[in-house]
């Protein structure tokens, strides 16, 4: 047991509970309690929301599985995917950011459903999101068993089950407020963790930075090499996944709707952007070199996703090691508690109160978003128990589900006034059953089944819409209205 470490993370995770707590308080008293649990009161400043998408997207597994993702797989895939991901925090921004944030709405299905009508997306749209989120959530879990594991000295599976109860505990209390109010702490915590390792792996370099790197490829020789390790399909599959998937992603979506204002969730889009984008350049050019130096035995003993807790160990102290674990165990919490968060919604607010009972009240959706947060996230630490290999490649794939079921519907609703609710009803419909079929059905390279279900998604959209019947003007009129400078701020 790693008893400073441990301190140190026991600490932290206590302080967001109590924060849980306090937020809860605030719902109780609040007249708008609804929006606080969900949106935050749509009254997030461009600041702190910039840092809260960073901790949304910066997760278990792009800072803490990195290191080891990117010596099994290589640079090349790595640089597809955070390539991809930088384009979609600013495709987001000029196609979906100022209409769902002038729409006023709380959620991804709320937006499409008054987009399209029909009892269909009250349905289908929040199943498509717990299916997504709760494959994302897997990867986020398996993160947090093993840093628990690894400050514990306890198995896997323990350090699975304690943690999870942390992070379904203060969530549940909170909603997005407590999600929001931690994860500007968790966003200050990943910057200040990754420039930490990359500040001190630079100084403990060995030797001079080009000729250390050189090293390294000679110890791994797929590190650099284009198609050494998965095929180029697996390179272009992850790049059109992420750079599509921040217009799509519940949990990310959710930081435009408590934006204050569209302009405000633009402008955090791209802050976050431009940060995320800086912190993995540092990580993967200096911090993935350090893995050649490891001992065989550690590198034997620790799955790939836990190297650079093994690299940072021969950087820091006791002490230091445990502001770092926190502050990987913040990467982590940062989207397990965002995705607790948009899978709650999607059966409380979506599917109980939008389909099943559309009296209820607010404590009622409250109480209903409470037990669901539990009830899925201990049925994903189940499923976590015996979890696949690559966080990364986990997660990608959720989303890359999510992309291909939702993409269509939403951004073309948003952007071609002649798509029609049939043709998005078919849409959403090929795109998440072909990908599911191609993930589970087909040995593909890594992430690459969204070439076939994206495309099909698309053209299955235009050509049904363009067979079927115009949308009414009053359709037509009222996405007008979400995409005027302007039409609804706080």
């Amino acid at each position: 047991m790693k008893t400073v470490e441990l301190t140190i993370m026991v600490a932290y995770l206590l302080f967001l509970v109590i924060l849980g707590l306090i937020t809860q308080q605030r719902i109780a008293k609040s007249n708008t309690s609804i929006d606080d649990y969900y949106v935050a009161g749509r009254n997030i400043g461009t600041g702190v929301n910039s840092l809260a998408m960073l901790a949304a997207l910066g997760s278990g597994g792009s800072f803490m599985a990195g290191v080891g993702t990117i010596w099994s797989l290589g640079f090349p895939f790595l640089a597809w995917m955070t390539v991809g991901s930088i384009v979609g925090f600013s495709i987001a921004s000029i196609l979906v950011a100022k209409p769902l944030r002038n729409s006023r709405k709380f959620t991804v299905s709320e937006f499409i459903n008054d987009r399209y009508g029909g009892t269909f997306f009250k349905v289908a749209i929040p199943l498509v999101i717990i299916i997504g989120s709760a494959m994302y959530l897997m990867s986020q879990m398996r993160a947090g068993g093993l840093i628990a594991s690894y400050v514990t000295g306890f198995s896997y599976e323990w350090g699975l089950v304690i943690i999870t109860l942390v992070f379904i505990f203060y969530v549940s209390l909170g909603g997005m407020l407590a999600v929001t109010w931690t994860n500007i702490l968790q966003g200050f915590m990943m910057i200040f963790l990754i420039l930490s390792i990359v500040i001190a792996g630079i100084y403990h370099l060995p030797v001079g930075w080009p000729s250390f790197l050189m090293e390294a490829t000679v110890a791994n020789p797929a590190l650099g090499v284009v198609g050494a390790t998965v095929p180029v399909a697996a390179y272009i599959g992850a790049f059109i996944t992420w750079a599509t998937a921040v217009c799509v992603t519940p949990h990310l979506v959710m930081r435009i709707f408590t934006a204050q204002n569209a302009r405000s969730a633009k402008l955090s889009l791209n802050i976050s952007m431009l940060i995320f984008g800086l912190l993995m350049l540092g990580a993967t050019l200096v911090v993935v070199p350090y893995v050649a130096t490891l001992e065989a035995a550690a590198l034997q003993n620790y799955a790939p996703d836990m190297w650079l807790l093994l690299i940072a160990n021969e950087f820091f102290g006791p002490i230091f090691m445990g502001i770092i674990t926190a502050g990987i165990m913040a990467a982590v919490m940062s989207s397990t508690d965002a995705l607790l968060l948009a899978v709650s919604s999607a059966f409380a607010y979506d599917l109980y109160k939008g389909f099943f009972s559309p009296e209820a009240s607010h404590k009622q959706v409250l109480r209903a978003s409470v037990i669901f947060t539990w009830v899925v996230g201990i049925a994903v630490m189940l499923l976590t128990l015996n979890p696949p290999p690559f966080l990364i490649v986990l997660y990608t794939a959720a989303v890359g589900f999510m992309v291909s079921a939702l993409f269509s519907p939403l951004v073309l609703g948003i952007w071609w006034k002649r798509s029609t609710r049939k043709g998005a009803v078919w849409s959403l419909l090929v795109g998440g059953v072909s990908f599911m079929i191609l993930f589970l059905g087909f040995s593909m390279p890594y992430n690459s089944e969204i070439l076939i279900a994206l495309p099909l998604s698309l053209v299955t959209m235009f050509i049904i819409s363009s067979l079927g019947k115009q949308p009414s003007q009053e359709v037509i009129r009222k996405m007008d209205e979400y995409h005027r400078e302007g039409t609804i701020t706080l």
